[in-house]
């Protein structure tokens, strides 16, 4: 029974964000932006190829790599996006540009692509974080027009935050683990996938959230 749970578990980076796409596939109404949908994407396709890899024993570190570039971008994208600041979206577009010329230059000067910076994954794990804190301390400061539990932005936060936020040690302790034959760091990653599909049904939350008009 165990080795059928560790193996599902592998696949929990994979398989939630295939069914949340279908789900948002079928209820959207009309074509649009929408950052969620294509951080989900992205999640699908670069842990789908991940875990192929995996199954055909070869070094996968490089499909997370680009998979952590490009949420990076997405979700800079979704938070500049939902702040009302233009200063803000400013510093955070110029952040993420920054992050994704240095990840071409790093990737130039590398003598192999498979390697997990935990360094740079660690960094934008908290950046990530601080937006997410950024948006909860606006929530805070103003008069709610709504039910925050009814907002879908509010469930898509609360998804990321705990994705990042959990995850943040695993990401900047990784390379030193690994380094150190760490036996069980298997587990780790065990731990990562539980909180992805936390995150998966955050987004499910928000996603069955009505959308508010826009102003």
């Amino acid at each position: 029974m165990w080795p059928v749970i560790n193996k599902a578990i592998d696949y929990f980076d994979t398989v939630p964000p295939l069914l949340l796409l279908i789900m948002a596939l079928a209820t959207m109404r009309r074509p649009g932006r929408d950052y969620i949908v294509l951080y989900l994407s992205g999640q699908f396709l670069f842990n789908g190829y991940a875990n192929l890899l995996n199954e055909l024993v070869r070094d996968n570190l490089f499909a997370y790599s680009l998979n952590f570039s490009w949420a990076y971008f997405i979700l800079s994208l979704y938070f500049a996006e939902l702040y009302s600041s233009r200063l803000l979206k400013r510093i955070i577009l110029s952040i993420v540009i920054l992050y994704q010329i240095n990840s071409v230059i790093t990737l130039q000067l590398s003598n192999t692509v498979a390697t997990f910076n935990s360094l740079s994954f660690g960094s934008i794990s908290l950046l990530i974080t601080i937006a997410c804190l950024f948006y909860y301390t606006q929530q805070l400061s103003i008069q709610p027009k709504e039910n925050i539990l009814k907002v879908r932005d509010f469930w898509y936060v609360n998804g990321i935050f705990t994705y990042y936020t959990s995850n943040f040690f695993i990401f900047l302790t990784y390379n030193t683990l690994v380094s150190r034959n760490y036996a069980n760091i298997g587990i780790l990653w065990k731990i990562h996938n539980a909180v992805f599909l936390l995150m998966c049904i955050y987004f499910f939350i928000g996603m069955r959230c009505k959308i508010l008009p826009t102003k």
